[in-house]
């Protein structure tokens, strides 16, 4: 509690230092969309508010960076001026000597773990010093952030990079977790998100992606996964992982040689233009044909060296699932086809929405915009276009989705960077080829049948037994139906005779009483006698 209470006081310093709790009382126009262009009142007031969020942020530390720029993938839930100051958040910090960093991965013995309780492991940053681990490692590190730094070393005679988490930070943002969830109502506010915001669903997926980037071993696994599905894909590197090495605090992986993208200059523009081929058509593969991609693909995470790319930095990634990915396949085959009605069919799908949820004419009439655009735009992000129309349609869309989007943008800035007339579409028609190809194949449908024959067998085996069940319940229907009419020709026989018995008595009854009075003796008798024939004929039929 006492450190949570220096922590709650530490932000609101920092809240006040910035004079944000005035931004709770202003209105951020939500449904208002900006434009970088712009130079009215409302946006630069708007952009310098969003300024002041992103300095709060940036000295506030890793929590609320990384939730700075988990929004800032989210334009469909943001106000336009708040994204362009939130991509802007910078995760530098000034580098910790390396003796205090070695309290993240000196407390953690696996030779305990081994077969042999005492038996040494090599391996071990515990029993051994890290120093005589590597063959060489230099303690200056080559990159600092609120997470962790980068080293650099040598191991069996390779170079390798050795990113190495800060101490004691999992306390931090465990605490900082539980306060931004406190304070829910006031980021809600100051961020301006728009009204389908489902902030328990954002703050779980922040808790999960925070907790998984600060576990080295997740980024290690997804390092091995892109490195499998990128093996025989020339020209594209995925640095490989020294699994043995690693632990929750510490990843070792071959070090990449070359310069980040977003340094690159003084390079011929063919060489530009074959870096921009490379970026865009295997983060495309990522996307459609893997499942499985980089979220995080800015400047800084790309290396280019001699005609090859290479990815680094696989904390964040992002997942398809098959129906996801099946719609955005046919959004894309539509917008890179030019059908209207089956691009506006596959984004409706992706954001949930029927027909009958909106003006289907005017929504029709901006998917053929944004087709233009797609096709037709020079020298211009087109990514954003998606978010903007979910916006203006009031759409929730996935967040998987949101995110995906998001990384496009990412590459499509690079791209652009390294080549003005890029243009995504270039690169997405062999991509969605090959994904149609596989999705008909022979090969798939022989592989859906194996895994779904066995159900499909049960089915066909239960069938017999389906259809005598169908027959029965017919059957006991029909019963039903001819017991229920018969119930109601009894009650109304019964009715009947009731009411004939009740004339007889009747008519027994006045024929006595006119016999007894005199005047009308023989009517009475006459109505007697016929009261007689017709007890006689009502005893008769019943029997």
């Amino acid at each position: 509690m006492l450190e949570k209470s220096k922590r709650y006081g530490a932000i609101i310093r920092v809240f006040l230092k910035y004079n944000l709790f005035s931004l709770m009382y202003k209105d951020i126009h939500k449904d208002y969309i900006s434009n970088k262009k712009c130079t009215c009142a409302l946006d630069l007031k708007n952009r310098s508010n969003a300024a002041k969020l992103r300095l709060a942020f940036e000295e506030l530390g890793p929590s609320f960076i990384k939730l700075g720029q988990m929004l800032s993938k989210r334009p469909d839930l943001v106000p336009y001026t708040y994204l362009l100051e939130l991509e802007e958040l910078q995760d530098k910090v000034k580098p910790l000597d390396f003796d205090k960093m070695r309290e993240s991965f000196e407390t953690e013995c696996i030779c305990e773990m081994g077969k042999g309780k005492h038996e040494h492991n090599p391996t071990c940053y515990h029993c051994n010093d890290i120093l005589d681990v590597f063959d060489e490692l230099d303690t200056t590190p080559i990159a600092s952030a609120s997470i962790g730094q980068v080293y650099q070393g040598v191991l069996n005679g390779k170079k390798v990079a050795v990113k190495i988490a800060r101490p004691n930070l999992i306390d931090t943002i465990n605490l900082d977790l539980e306060i931004i969830n406190d304070l829910k109502p006031i980021f809600i506010k100051l961020m301006g998100v728009g009204d389908n915001f489902d902030s328990d669903l954002f703050l779980r997926e922040f808790r999960e992606m925070l907790h998984n980037e600060l576990d080295y071993k997740t980024e290690a696994m997804n390092m091995m996964r892109f490195y499998e599905n990128f093996e025989d894909v020339k020209d594209v590197i995925i640095p490989k992982v020294h699994l043995d090495y690693c632990r929750e605090s510490v990843l070792v992986m071959d070090f990449v040689e070359g310069t980040l993208v977003k340094d690159v200059d003084d390079i011929g523009q063919e060489l530009k233009s074959r870096y921009v081929q490379l970026i865009s058509s295997s983060y495309l593969k990522q996307v459609y044909l893997d499942g499985f991609y980089h979220a995080d693909p800015h400047g800084g995470n790309i290396v280019v060296k001699d005609g090859t790319i290479a990815f680094i930095d696989f904390g964040a990634v992002g997942k398809i699932d098959d129906e996801l990915r099946r719609n955005m396949l046919n959004l894309f085959y539509a917008i890179n086809k030019k059908k209207v009605d089956m691009a506006a069919d596959a984004f409706l799908k992706i954001g949930k929405l029927n027909k009958e949820d909106l003006d289907i004419s005017r929504f029709k009439w901006d998917i053929d915009e944004l087709i233009t655009k797609q096709h037709r735009g020079i020298g211009e992000r087109k990514s954003d276009n998606y978010a903007l129309l979910a916006l203006k349609y009031n759409m929730s869309l996935p967040s998987a989705f949101s995110t995906l989007e998001r990384a496009l943008i990412l590459v499509e800035a690079v791209c652009l960077n390294l080549d003005s007339n890029y243009n995504v579409m270039d690169e997405v028609r062999p991509i969605i080829s090959k994904a149609l190809k596989e999705r008909y194949s022979p090969m798939h449908a022989v592989e859906f049948v194996q895994m779904e024959g066995d159900e499909y067998v049960d089915i066909f085996k239960n069938l017999p037994s389906g259809i005598n069940d169908v027959i029965e319940t017919i059957r006991g229907y029909k019963l039903e139906r001819l017991e229920a009419k018969s119930n109601t020709l009894k009650r109304y026989r019964l009715l009947g005779e009731s009411m004939r018995y009740t004339l007889l008595i009747a008519l027994i009854i006045s024929s006595v009483y006119l016999i007894i009075q005199g005047d009308f003796s023989s009517l009475g008798i006459v109505g007697f006698l016929v009261s007689l024939i017709m007890s006689a004929y009502t005893l008769r039929s019943s029997l």
